[in-house]
């Protein structure tokens, strides 16, 4: 799995996040915790961890929704951004992996 780069809030990538995976196992534990968490906020549907949130039915409302509970369930504040540049279940996990590793 390839790790993001980070973004800073002016937009500028991290360089030195490139390439950087999350800890080994973190993330998949991770993984189907939020492949599901998806899928609960997508009518009960099977998400994969490498399915796209637009392209299986996400929207910006949902977004910003899953964005809260993970706050809430992993104590982690993902931008707006990140998300939907992640793209991904998989994508997201190294993104609260990274966020907790930051902490």
């Amino acid at each position: 799995m390839e790790s993001l780069p980070r973004i800073h809030e002016r937009g500028e990538q991290d360089e030195t996040s490139q390439g950087q995976a999350a800890p080994d196992g973190a993330s998949t534990v991770l993984v189907p915790e939020i492949a599901a968490l998806w899928g609960e906020f997508l009518g009960g549907r099977e998400v994969g961890p490498d399915d796209d949130f637009f392209a299986i039915g996400g929207n910006s409302l949902i977004g910003i929704k899953i964005i809260d509970r993970v706050a809430q369930d992993y104590g982690v504040a993902l931008s707006v951004r990140g998300f939907y540049l992640a793209q991904t279940p998989a994508r997201v996990a190294e993104l609260i992996e990274q966020e907790r590793a930051r902490t």
